[in-house]
Parts: structure tokens; C-alpha cells; sequence
């Protein structure tokens, strides 16, 4: 390695709730900036700092327990380490539960041994009667070991210098080899020596073992004859294996492991642990615990059987209403600060003699339909992921989770859906993003899927004024109502979902309840603000701002001619029959098509739809109309599709930026659609009955 080298990449890897974020914010401090893995959906945060006269960038991947390429983290933690070739990879472990982390540690040592382990929370430890002996600890593992306390920044300028020096050169490491015992690794000679026949240089002994592991991604790779990421950057320099050549080497991994006892993969695993057990038995002593600790003591009502869900209640109801409450007022201000611009927009088009399209476009289009996005769902998110982001950073929503798992597995799904449900009830958006918590690619679609059936802050605005025009006092029960159709919906689609499509796709959960922390404000503020509200706003803008636009055109055109004969007013006849079975009228289904932008404008959308005015921007008239015209039944009939019928198109955007997929964002549309017809009709049948 060049003394000389001016730049070094370090990648920090690690279990989740380990510090490893701590430990890139306080390296890193503000420079730094997030953006997804190339075709992929999971972040990667990368940052630099100065260490020596040298630039460092480094490199955050998503917390994962293993690299078996079983979920987007796990394969984009290897792929990283395998292409990318970072100069030292910097593996965090919780020494509060060593041997559960040294699994990952094994495994990454197997991939490189340019490794550093920065040996987390070691005042945690001590003060549970833990101390690891880090001299020996090093000396067994082979590569240098860093006692650090990340959210006091103790350790991590040797944990720095320590990493700069396995980089250049100046430490040797041999890292530890796990000993699978006689037949397998008879198995990866074997192996070996057929993946050297045809190329094969970098690495063998780790790809051998994947092969034997029967690794998805690996023997895809094989299978296929496309080496992609995962195995290409092991190949000697103009070597390129054919499909021929690397089929004998699938068959005969598979050969090998077929008449294993215990299963290859199987004994793989539990012989990285037996060897982790026995690391930690070598360098750690336990001296006693102290008992009823913060945690223990917290626990004790979270997690009881029986007080967590009051307690979980509580603490729910009251992020809920102050996301509810605390945006009204900003929202307002944000609403009268747009009808300022407008009007001042206005004024000023007016003056300089625009046209009266330029100036309907502009104005009633597109900064009024753009305004009253922005007013209705920038202060609940700003509130909701501010919440959020702060009880995760403390610990409490993992025990949220824990709680909620018993309930949702009787759908076939796990607690975090739940939690992905009650960011929903914020913004859609955030909450197909928020998906991104959980590991389970089975579990994480089925949550995509059913977002939009959970009312967004949007849809409650709009639902609460016809529920108190309709239904009067009775308002609260009706909007308890919509809620429990909402809530409903998504736990029969979610066992649909579960017993159908994805009968067959392997479930669960791993919920590890990590210690108690004091928030990290900064990282709070950061990911709330900049990272989920920031960049969601700004996509919501770029597609609300033209479809506003759109369907102020429709309604404007053509000019001067009487409202049935505009574009709007050809649609609602052409719609009229789809709201037939469930009496909706081509108004009201028109309605809810303009509504796809932002679910909030479906007030003034009435008012266009029903020929009241031809402008966005006033809509109380539409109210005193409604009355007159809609009976309580067809308030909430139409309300009930309001609620279900499809998700908004940021909402669609977010979708397949999640899944990259088209099969499944279309599957978001027709689900939530599917159930809103089916639900309003029998909402409306059974109305009939009772009226």
C-alpha cells in the first residue's frame, strides 16, 4: 500500500442498534449526504473527514446480522465489500452481546482481512460486570480491536489511526478461519480448486462456502452464468467463465452438500457460532450484572403482557395528536400564506395584461393546487417523523413492534407493519418509505400494499368537514367509523395478501430491544427534517404542482362555453356509470380522479365537478350545495371510497420507488381500488337496510 495515498475509503459494518451510526455521525459530523445503492432501494450514507493530511470518506452500510444475501441490506453490505474494495472495513460490535456479533464478524472476515472491530458500548458493558480482555480479543480474532464509547466520542481517533494503519500496511493482519470440520471442508477444497480451473482467484474459500451454503444470490450467479456483483470482481484478470464451465462447479456444490448430516448450511452456521462462543469465553469475564437497570425497568411496563398495551396506547394517542393538533396552526399559516401569493400573483399578472389562461393556469392551477398540498401535508410530517425519528433514537419503537408482533402474526404478518400503518396515518408516502424497517422482503411488500388503505392526514382534513356538515354531533362517531373501516381493510388484505400470493414466501422477524439511549438531536433533526420531510415534499411538489395544472385546464376548456359542454363536464357523464352499483354520481367519481394528485383538493374539486365554479381556489360554496343534494347516507358512502379508493400519485411514485417494480405498483393501485368498491358497496347495501 502507497504511504503516500492521499485518500482512503473506510466502510463501517455491523448488527443493528450497535452504535455503528453513532460512530459515522461523530467521524463524519455534516459532511455527509445519503442516496440509494444503484438499483436498489436501501440507503447508504457516506461521509469525509480529516485525519493526518489524509481525506477519508466513509461509508455506512445498513445494519444487518449477516451477509447470507437473504434481504436488500445483506446484499447490499456484501456487494459493497466485494465490488467496492473499501481499504478497511471498520466492523462495530456491541460488547454487551459479543458472541451474537461476532457471527457478522466472522462472516466479513472471510470476505477480507483488511478489518478493524471497534468494540462498542464497552461503558455499558462494564457497568453490566463485563470486561473483555481487548488485547486478547485482537490476538484471537487476528485484526486490531478498538475499545469506543460512540455517543461520547471516546476511542474513535485511535479507532481511526488504527484503521489508517491496516490500510497502508503498516499492521498485519491474519484473521481468524473458521473450522468447519472434516467433510465440509474437504468440500471447499474441492471447490477451490474448480473455481481456480476456470478463473478464479479472489476469494475462493468464501465462494466455495456461499456455494455450499446453497446461497440465493451466488447460485443464481451460477445458474444463470451471470457472475453480476456478487462474483464477477473475484475473476483473475481476462477470465471469463461460460455458462458450461460454471454449471459442473453448481453441480457439484450441490453433491457435496446433498448427503451431509447435519445440513451443510445448517452446519455452517453453527460453526461460526460454536467459534464465536468460544472467542468470547477466551476474552471476556462476567463479575455480576446489576439488576433492575433503566432498561429492565422501562421494560417492565412496555413489554408486560398486560400493561404494555395501555401504556403502548398512551404513548400512541398522544404522538397521533400531536401530529393532529400541532399542525392546524402551522397549516393555517401555510394556507394563508399561499392565498397571499396567489392573490398577490394575481394581481401582478393581471397588471402586466397576461392573458386570462396565463393567469388561470398559474394562479389557479398550478400555485393554488400546489399551495394547498404543501399547507396540508409539510407541518403533520414535519411533527410525525420528528416523533418518530425521536422515540426510535431512544429505543422505544422497537418494543412498539415487539408488542404488536403477537397481534399481526395472527394475519400472517409481524409488529412493524403496525408501525408502518401508523406513520400512514401521517402521510402515505412516509409510510411505504418507512418499509424500509422491515427486513422480511415478503412482509416489507405486503406493507407497501396495504398503505394506502390506512387515511393519511390529506384524507382526515377533507372526511372531518363532511362528517361535521352531514352527521353534526354524531361527527366523531362517523370519522371512528371510517378509521375502523380503514384498519379493517388492512388487516383482511394483509391475510388475503399472506394466504394467496405470498402463501409459500418464508415470514418473520428478528426485534432486538437495544438499551435506552438519550437522543442524538442532531441525527434526530437531520433524518426528520432533511432526509424523510425534505425530500418527500419535493417530489410531492414536482407531481402535484402540473396535475394541478391539468385539472384546471380540463375545467377551462373549451372557453366561454357552458359547463356540460367543457372537458369536465364530458367526463362526469362518462364516468357516471362506474358510480352506479354503490350510487356514487359522475360528479363525485369524477371528483376522486382529480383527487389522485393530492387527496386534499377534493373539496374544491366538487365544486368544478358539479359546475359551481371553474377555478380551485374557492370552494365554500360547495358546502351549502352538498347539503342540499347529498343525503347522510350518500355523504357516507362517498366518503367510505374517499377513504379506500386508490393512493395518491406521490404515494404511486413512492411505491415503485421501492419496488422497482411494475407488477407491484400497479398491484398498489388495484388492491386499495378492489377494496373500496367492494366495502362501499356493502356499506351501501346495508345502508339501505338501516335507513
Amino acid at each position: 500500500m502507497d504511504e503516500k495515498r492521499s485518500r482512503l475509503h473506510f466502510a463501517l459494518a455491523g448488527n443493528p442498534n450497535v452504535g455503528k451510526s453513532a460512530i459515522f455521525n461523530a467521524l463524519t459530523g455534516s459532511n455527509q449526504h445519503t442516496g440509494n445503492w444503484p438499483g436498489k432501494t436501501v440507503e447508504l450514507a457516506e461521509g469525509r473527514l480529516e485525519f493526518q493530511g489524509r481525506e477519508i470518506v466513509v461509508v455506512d452500510l445498513p445494519g444487518t446480522y449477516s451477509l447470507a444475501a437473504h434481504s436488500p441490506e445483506e446484499v447490499i453490505a456484501r456487494d459493497y465489500i466485494l465490488s467496492e474494495e473499501p481499504d478497511v472495513i471498520i466492523n462495530v460490535v456491541d460488547a454487551t452481546n459479543l458472541e451474537r456479533n461476532l457471527n457478522l464478524t466472522l462472516q466479513v472476515l472471510e470476505m477480507t482481512h483488511k478489518v478493524v472491530v471497534a468494540l462498542n458500548l464497552v461503558d455499558e458493558a462494564e457497568r453490566l460486570g463485563i470486561e473483555t480482555d481487548v488485547e486478547k480479543l485482537s490476538e484471537t480474532l487476528g485484526v486490531p480491536v478498538t475499545p469506543t464509547v460512540a455517543v461520547q466520542g471516546k476511542g474513535l481517533d485511535e479507532l481511526v489511526s488504527a484503521a489508517v494503519s491496516v490500510a497502508l500496511g503498516r499492521i498485519e493482519t491474519s484473521p481468524v478461519k473458521v473450522d468447519y470440520g472434516r467433510v465440509i471442508e474437504s468440500a471447499i477444497t474441492v471447490l477451490e480448486r474448480m473455481l481456480r480451473n476456470v478463473g478464479f482467484d479472489k476469494k475462493t474459500r468464501w465462494l466455495a462456502t456461499k456455494l455450499l451454503e446453497d446461497d440465493p444470490e451466488v447460485v443464481e450467479a451460477f445458474r444463470k452464468g451471470d457472475l453480476g456483483e456478487c462474483c464477477s470482481g473475484l475473476l483473475r484478470e481476462g477470465a471469463n467463465p461460460t455458462l458450461e464451465s460454471l454449471s459442473p462447479i453448481l453441480e457439484a456444490a450441490y453433491r457435496l452438500g446433498e448427503g451431509m448430516e447435519p445440513d451443510a448450511k445448517v452446519e455452517i452456521v453453527r460453526r461460526r457460532y460454536v467459534l464465536a462462543d468460544r472467542i468470547v469465553h477466551l476474552t471476556q469475564k462476567r463479575h455480576g450484572r446489576v439488576r433492575d437497570t433503566l432498561t429492565e425497568k422501562v421494560d417492565g411496563f412496555l413489554t408486560h403482557r398486560y400493561w404494555a398495551w395501555p401504556v403502548m396506547l398512551a404513548m400512541l394517542t398522544l404522538v397521533f395528536w400531536l401530529t393532529i393538533q400541532g399542525s392546524n396552526y402551522p397549516s393555517d399559516l401555510l394556507e394563508k400564506a399561499s392565498n397571499w401569493f396567489a392573490h398577490a400573483s394575481r394581481s401582478w399578472l393581471q397588471g402586466v395584461g397576461a392573458p386570462w389562461w396565463v393567469t388561470g393556469a398559474l394562479v389557479d392551477g398550478v400555485f393554488v393546487g400546489t399551495g394547498t398540498v404543501i399547507a396540508v401535508m409539510l407541518p403533520p410530517m414535519v411533527i410525525f417523523f420528528s416523533l418518530f425519528a425521536l422515540m426510535e433514537d431512544m429505543g422505544f419503537i422497537p418494543r412498539v413492534a415487539f408488542n404488536l408482533d403477537r397481534v399481526m402474526k395472527s394475519v400472517g404478518s409481524q409488529g412493524k407493519q403496525c408501525l408502518i400503518c401508523m406513520m400512514d396515518f401521517g402521510c402515505n408516502v412516509t409510510g411505504v418509505l418507512t418499509t424500509r424497517i422491515i427486513d422480511n422482503e415478503k412482509d416489507r411488500l405486503v406493507a407497501i400494499l396495504t398503505s394506502p388503505l390506512v387515511i393519511c392526514n390529506g384524507r382526515f382534513g377533507a372526511g372531518i368537514v363532511l362528517a361535521v356538515l352531514f352527521f353534526g354531533s354524531r361527527a366523531l362517531f362517523a370519522m371512528l367509523g371510517l378509521v375502523g373501516i380503514s384498519l379493517g381493510s388492512v388487516f383482511i388484505v394483509t391475510w388475503i395478501l399472506n394466504n394467496t400470493i405470498f402463501r409459500k414466501e418464508p415470514g418473520g422477524v428478528v426485534l432486538e430491544l437495544p438499551p435506552y439511549r438519550k437522543p442524538q438531536w442532531g441525527k434526530v433533526l437531520w433524518n426528520s427534517l432533511w432526509i424523510q420531510t425534505g425530500r418527500v415534499m419535493l417530489r410531492a411538489v414536482e407531481i402535484a404542482a402540473p396535475a394541478s395544472l391539468i385539472i384546471w385546464m380540463l375545467g377551462n376548456t373549451p372557453h366561454g362555453v357552458p359547463f356540460q359542454e367543457t372537458l369536465v363536464g364530458r367526463l362526469v357523464r362518462l364516468l357516471a356509470p362506474l358510480g352506479t352499483p354503490f350510487h356514487l354520481s359522475g360528479e363525485m367519481i369524477t371528483s376522486l380522479l382529480f383527487t389522485l394528485p393530492a387527496k386534499e383538493i377534493v373539496l374544491p374539486s366538487l365544486a368544478m365537478t358539479y359546475g359551481l365554479q371553474q377555478s380551485l381556489q374557492d370552494s365554500t360554496q360547495v358546502l351549502d350545495f352538498l347539503r342540499s343534494q347529498w343525503s347522510t347516507l350518500t355523504a357516507f358512502t362517498f366518503l367510505t371510497f374517499y377513504m379506500l379508493y386508490m393512493p395518491c400519485l406521490v404515494t404511486i411514485w413512492a411505491t415503485w420507488k421501492e419496488t422497482k417494480s411494475v407488477k407491484w405498483t400497479l398491484a398498489s393501485i388495484f388492491i386499495p381500488l378492489s377494496m373500496a368498491v367492494a366495502v362501499t358497496m356493502l356499506v351501501y347495501h346495508i345502508g339501505t337496510l338501516l335507513v
